[in-house]
C-alpha cells in the first residue's frame, strides 16, 4: 500500500500540476514499511516488532516534520510498533488533526498534522499524465490472415492468483480452490465473499470471521499477522455464521499457501 499534503496544500497541488508524474510511488507492503513519493516529496517508513517505526528516508521537502531517524512512537498517546497501525489511526482519525510522538536523537518531540497533510499516504491517488497528442491516422492496410491463438499463461488460465490488498481484502485462487475475503471500517469482522470448495477450511460464503484463537480480528492484516505467528500450529477461527457462533480450526499446512504463496 502499496507505501501529501506537506507544509500545506499548495505544496502537493503544484507537485501534482508538474509534468514529472514519473515520480509517483507508493507501497504499503503488509504492515512493515511504507515507500511514498511525489515530485520532491518523499517518505520511507519501516518496522521491526521493536519500538516503535523509523523513519528511514524523507525527501527534498518536508513531510509531517519529520527527519531521517525518527522513530514514531505514539500517535495521539497510542503506542505503535506497525506501519499499518499508524495507517489505521489515521484513517480513523480523518478529518482531525493527530499528534504523532517521536523520539529524535533520545528526546521526545510532538509534532501536530493535519488531516490535509496525511490524507494523501492513507489514499494515494497517482497524478494523472498529460494527454499525448493524437496521431495522424495512418491508412487501413489490408487485412491479414487469423493467427493461431496462443496457449493462456499459467494466470491467464486462472492458475494462481494472489492479491492482498493492505488490510482490507485477500484474494487467493488456486486450480480448484479460492477464497476472498474483505474488510473495513463498518463491520465487526472480515466477510468470506467467496470460499471453494465450500469445505476449505470449513468456511462459507457470508461467514465473518471475529477472532482466531480467542484474538479479535477486524482486518485481513491482522488475520494475516496471527497465521504467521502461530506457524507450526493450527488455528482456531471465530465465525458467525448466520447470527450463530461458529468455531473452525485450520491447520497449518492448510493455511501456509496463503500467508506464504508461490506460483506453481
Amino acid at each position: 500500500m502499496r507505501r501529501l499534503l506537506l507544509g500545506g496544500m499548495f505544496a502537493l497541488v503544484s507537485a501534482l500540476a508538474q509534468p514529472a508524474l514519473a515520480g509517483w510511488v507508493y507501497q504499503l507492503n503488509s504492515d512493515d514499511s511504507l515507500s511514498w513519493r511525489i515530485a520532491d516529496h518523499a517518505l520511507k517508513l519501516h518496522s521491526d516488532n521493536t519500538s516503535g517505526i523509523t523513519v528511514t528516508k524523507v525527501g527534498t521537502e518536508p513531510v509531517w516534520g519529520l527527519r531521517e531517524g525518527d522513530v514514531i512512537v505514539a500517535v495521539d498517546d497510542h503506542p505503535l510498533k506497525h506501519v499499518n497501525e499508524l495507517m489505521n489511526w489515521l484513517r480513523a482519525s480523518k478529518p482531525a488533526t493527530v499528534v504523532l510522538h517521536v523520539r529524535r536523537l533520545g528526546a521526545p518531540l510532538a509534532l501536530s498534522v493535519t488531516a490535509a497533510e496525511y490524507g494523501q499516504v492513507i489514499s494515494p491517488v497517482p497524478p494523472t499524465p498529460p494527454t499525448p497528442p493524437t496521431p495522424p491516422t495512418p491508412p487501413t492496410p489490408p487485412p491479414s490472415p487469423p493467427s493461431p491463438p496462443s496457449p493462456p499463461s499459467p494466470k491467464d488460465s486462472g492458475w494462481y492468483t494472489y492479491e492482498h490488498t493492505t488490510d482490507d481484502g485477500l484474494s487467493w485462487r488456486n486450480p480448484g480452490h479460492a477464497l476472498q475475503l474483505t474488510s473495513s471500517r463498518t463491520t465487526t469482522g472480515i466477510t468470506v465473499t467467496k470460499v471453494v470448495p465450500e469445505a476449505l477450511w470449513g468456511l462459507q460464503d457470508g461467514d465473518v470471521i471475529t477472532a482466531a484463537d480467542g484474538t479479535p480480528v477486524k482486518h485481513v492484516s491482522e488475520l494475516m499477522d496471527r497465521f504467521r505467528a502461530s506457524r507450526p500450529a493450527a488455528v482456531k477461527l471465530q465465525l458467525l455464521r448466520g447470527g450463530a457462533s461458529v468455531e473452525v480450526t485450520v491447520a497449518a499446512a492448510d493455511y501456509a499457501h496463503v500467508i506464504s504463496p508461490a506460483s506453481p
